[in-house]
């Protein structure tokens, strides 16, 4: 790898030969993916940002971790496009705010609430823009969302279907304050809002996708069920709760399938 030329937080330059990457948050969900891979290389592991490329069905896809929140997630995103990488996949975890959804079940993002600080910093971008910018916007309820590339999304909702995986298609709120003491009623009005899920990096990635012309989408897996205990929900999880680790399995196959399918 030439170190002249890498980027300075992910420490990847464009030696990786990868234009599709899946982007977990957990540094240590890097290695779960790498069990789907062949032919693997290690390529960084700089702050929380830690790399793999490898081989899935023919195709070399990167495996990159973003760390927690949108200002680490969108930096990975910019420094990624920098480098010619074209498709972002987000597979991460969520806690519901739709009383159907179950452990494990997988949300795929067909857009969200710009309600973190990295997004809205993004979509001020619009105040001084000439023109609209598809990928932000508001629709009818007067909340901010940052949306995906349409196809990709499809494509991950396709792939799930076809395997057979418990999923749904709806939207997301990201935000940055995840043990505000307040946070109860806003789970409360975004859920009346017809919110499914919430996250801290889905809206970040989504807004760096639309400024920076790239095809983003997002995987979520739940993993604290509506109005359950938040911090025993994410404990559970990390202790690898059967239900939980399947919906990580299964994220990660979606993701997997759908960049080698392109």
């Amino acid at each position: 790898m030439d170190t002249n030329n890498k980027k300075p937080h992910i420490q990847l330059d464009s030696s990786i030969r990868a234009t599709m990457a899946v982007l977990p948050g957990d540094p240590a969900r890097v290695d779960a993916i790498a069990a789907f891979l062949s032919d693997i290389r290690e390529e960084a592991f700089s702050r929380e940002y830690k790399s793999i490329t490898g081989n899935y069905n023919g195709r070399r896809i990167l495996a990159i971790s973003t760390g927690m929140g949108g200002p680490s997630a969108a930096i990975c995103a910019e420094e990624l496009a920098d480098l010619g990488v074209t498709h972002l996949i987000r597979i991460g975890s969520c806690g519901a705010l739709n009383s159907s959804l179950r452990l494990g079940q997988l949300v795929i993002c067909d857009r969200a609430v710009c309600d973190d600080g990295t997004s809205q910093t993004y979509t001020e971008y619009l105040r001084y823009a000439a023109s609209d910018l598809p990928g932000i916007r508001s629709l009818s309820n007067g909340i901010q969302y940052a949306f995906p590339d349409p196809a990709l999304t499809n494509a991950c909702a396709q792939a799930a279907k076809v395997l057979g995986f418990s999923y749904a298609v709806g939207p997301a709120r990201s935000h940055d304050a995840l043990y505000f003491s307040r946070k109860p009623l806003l789970d409360e009005f975004y859920s009346q809002k017809g919110i499914y899920v919430s996250d801290m990096e889905t809206a970040a990635l989504f807004a760096v996708g639309a400024l920076r012309g790239i095809h983003t989408a997002s995987i979520l897996n739940t993993v604290v069920e509506w109005k359950q205990d938040l911090k025993e929900g994410i404990s559970s999880y990390k202790d690898g709760t059967k239900n939980a680790a399947a919906g990580e399995r299964n994220e990660i196959i979606v993701a997997l399938e759908t960049l080698s399918n392109l």
